[in-house]
């Protein structure tokens, strides 16, 4: 299994996963199939990385420094980190093939680990329902800081648990 940064060229491999786990897992929560490359392209990518394995990717993560982000917000006023000493942790997915291998663990230290390179601390929200992520994130050391409660539309709320991963070297 290869991890490396991802390339402009591997956007359609990484969008065709992406539906693959969205029509097995329906991740990401609250969206169709129609607004999953729009999920995936949000323009706030600071760095990302795929697995391959035998040419084909495999699974994806990236770390995100939108202008402003609910995530984050409440990840420095919890932490008393600074806004812009934080990222945000997004668009972690393996492919269904690979599930319970490893690779989402080694796609999460990954992604923490390359934090510091952009002078960041690497956070994250998860749906309260996905318990295996949420399982994994705790297995890895990260902190629960909060919860947010963000309405999609007047019918549908997004509960999230915001996590800060563990200080650099401490995993």
């Amino acid at each position: 299994m290869l991890i490396r940064e991802k390339a402009e060229s591997d956007a359609a491999a990484c969008l065709e996963l992406l539906l693959e786990v969205h029509r097995k897992d329906h991740y990401p929560l609250h969206i169709t199939a129609g607004q999953v490359p729009e999920f995936l392209e949000s323009g706030h990518e600071a760095a990302a990385w795929v697995a391959e394995e035998d040419g084909r990717i495999v699974g994806h993560v990236a770390l995100h420094t939108p202008p402003a982000d609910p995530t984050l917000e409440l990840a420095a006023a919890r932490t008393g980190l600074p806004l812009d000493g934080l990222a945000l942790l997004a668009r972690l997915f393996v492919a269904p093939s690979t599930r319970r291998t490893g690779l989402g663990r080694t796609l999460l230290r990954h992604a923490t680990a390359q934090a510091p390179a952009l002078g960041r601390r690497a956070v994250l929200d998860v749906g309260q329902t996905l318990a295996s992520a949420v399982a994994l994130y705790e297995a890895e050391g990260w902190s629960r800081v909060g919860e947010l409660h963000l309405p999609l539309d007047e019918e549908t709320m997004l509960d999230l648990w915001v996590y800060v991963s563990p200080p650099a070297g401490a995993q």
